[in-house]
């Protein structure tokens, strides 16, 4: 039985992402994607690293926006 290898290469990861391998390695050398280099060559990448990266900044909705001003003006004490 084969077990399937977790780590993703630069390629595999660029294309996990939905990036050009160009733009993909260009994260790499910002140190914007975490990585690993066993060999201080080869870099390899976890999917959930990747994940993260992808879910690290969210845009909040317009109703989400709005919910939080109404939150935020019935918990405002008058002066």
């Amino acid at each position: 039985m084969q077990t399937k290898r977790k780590l993703l290469n630069s390629q595999e990861a660029a294309d996990y992402l939905g990036f050009s391998l160009s733009y993909f390695r260009k994260m790499m050398m910002r140190r914007v994607i975490p990585m690993y280099k066993p060999s201080g060559k080869l870099c390899f990448f976890d999917p959930d690293d990747l994940d993260a990266y992808l879910k690290s900044v969210r845009i909040s909705s317009h109703d989400e926006i709005e919910a939080e001003a109404a939150r935020y003006l019935a918990n405002k004490k008058p002066l």
